[in-house]
């Protein structure tokens, strides 16, 4: 059976991309069907939460499209988020060279000696998560805890510097599905919004570290001996960095397509490429051989939870409930635009705290909201979308990086969410309203 489920999803994936390029008759529909194979074949698979919302969301979305009439053109809102699953598929792929090219050692060296300071080793933490987050997404938060295991560092710096940190790339990170799901409700260019964004992620990584210089008087401290580091490996990261960035733009300049396939075929290309510098192509190829076999069990939640949402938010949108969403938000901008960012982070957050997770909530209003009968621009609602969703993983109880979290240090979600970083998520909200004001102020000037 999980043969069947993880040949399902490559059966979608590699058929989705042959139709982007060479677009075949009932396309869609063959993509709708197909999209409705794997969600069914993936939701026996699920437990827990994430059954139940999807289901949910499913069924809530089944039966608001029959009622509204809105069934003819069914295919559409099955595939809306389908892209980014292509995405969610390929991109795991580029942690296959960090393994090989043993990057992952030199990181810990490196995190190492800076160890003696809680304060620098809080930086070298952040800082790192900000580099190679994009990257391995989740597993960073694995990686850097098998790095430092042998520190024995408190479990509250540790909660303190993986949430700041890996919550830092969710905002500005184009491997990050959740960011180019909103790019794509709200119909913005990444190459507009990632300036912007990147500015704001350092002012949060800024504002991480600046509080914790408070909290690290009184955190428990022992000196570890400075290991020598090697720093060709970081400097290669921060190469390669560039090039998945120049090969993404290349790749939208000559095919003018959605910003989410150039980062997939980017990812794949930059990981191809990858290995070869690295004279590792078999190691790689069995890497792939592996992975092409058990990626249902790396991104089963994922792939099912963006499908149903997608689906739901795009029945919402066409439904009553979509132009009361658009109106409230519309209402909120005409009395301030400091008032509207606010409410939607502080919303969509408070409902993830309750255990609505937060790509309901934003899908919902991304893809209700009209951005110009507001009066905020684009990029700054995008931006006030995706800072949102920072707060809501931070905040809410479901989140995987809570989840996570809580196993690694054996410690409650009260504990990791609300004890050691509820002051810093107050905080860091303050901050972003005040940010993405001033963005959409500058932005409207320009």
């Amino acid at each position: 059976m999980e043969s069947i489920r993880s040949g399902s999803i490559w059966v979608l994936v590699i058929t989705f991309l042959i139709h982007t390029f060479f677009a075949f008759p009932y396309g869609e529909r063959i993509l709708g069907f197909l999209t409705l194979i794997v969600v069914l074949l993936l939701l026996s698979k699920l437990n827990g939460f994430s059954k139940a919302i999807s289901s949910s969301m499913l069924l809530i979305g089944i039966i608001v499209m029959i009622s509204s009439g809105n069934v003819e053109n069914w295919e559409e809102s099955v595939i809306v988020n389908l892209p980014l699953i292509v995405l969610l598929v390929i991109v795991p792929m580029l942690s296959f060279p960090i393994g090989i090219g043993k990057y992952d050692e030199h990181i810990g060296f490196f995190i190492k000696r800076y160890s003696s300071s809680p304060r620098k080793l809080f930086l070298s933490i952040t800082g790192l998560f900000f580099l190679i987050g994009p990257i391995i997404n989740m597993g960073t938060i694995r990686l850097m805890d098998d790095l430092l295991k042998k520190l024995k560092l408190p479990n509250e710096f540790l909660a303190k510097s993986y949430m700041r940190g890996f919550t830092v790339t969710i905002m500005w990170s184009p491997f990050f599905a959740s960011l180019l799901l909103v790019l794509h409700l709200v119909n913005v260019p990444l190459y507009s919004y990632l300036p912007v964004a990147l500015v704001v992620a350092l002012i949060h990584l800024l504002v991480s570290n600046l509080l914790f210089l408070r909290d690290s008087k009184h955190i428990e401290w022992t000196s570890e001996e400075k290991p020598s580091i090697n720093l060709r490996k970081i400097y290669e990261l921060l190469i390669i960095f560039f090039l998945f960035f120049l090969i993404v733009f290349l790749l939208d300049f000559i095919f003018e397509l959605k910003m989410v396939i150039n980062v997939t075929i980017g990812a794949f290309i930059l990981t191809l490429l990858w290995s070869l510098y690295l004279k590792s192509l078999k190691p790689f190829l069995t890497r792939l051989n592996t992975y092409r076999k058990n990626s249902v069990y790396q991104s089963a939640n994922e792939i099912v939870l963006f499908l149903t949402a997608g689906f739901f938010g795009s029945v919402i949108s066409k439904t009553t409930l979509g132009e009361w969403i658009n109106s409230a938000i519309v209402l909120l901008g005409n009395i301030s635009i400091l008032l509207l960012i606010f409410s939607i982070i502080i919303f969509t957050s408070l409902l993830a705290m309750v255990g609505i997770h937060q790509i309901v909530t934003i899908s919902a209003i991304a893809t209700s909201v009209v951005v110009f009968d507001v009066g905020i621009h684009p990029v700054a609602f995008a931006l006030t979308l995706m800072c949102a969703w920072t707060t809501a993983t931070i905040i809410s109880p479901i989140s995987a990086v809570n989840v996570i979290l809580s196993n690694l240090l054996d410690k409650v979600y009260r504990d990791v969410a609300i004890r050691w970083n509820g002051t810093f998520t107050w905080v860091i909200i303050m901050v972003y309203t005040l940010s993405i004001y001033i963005t959409n102020f500058v932005l409207n000037w320009l």
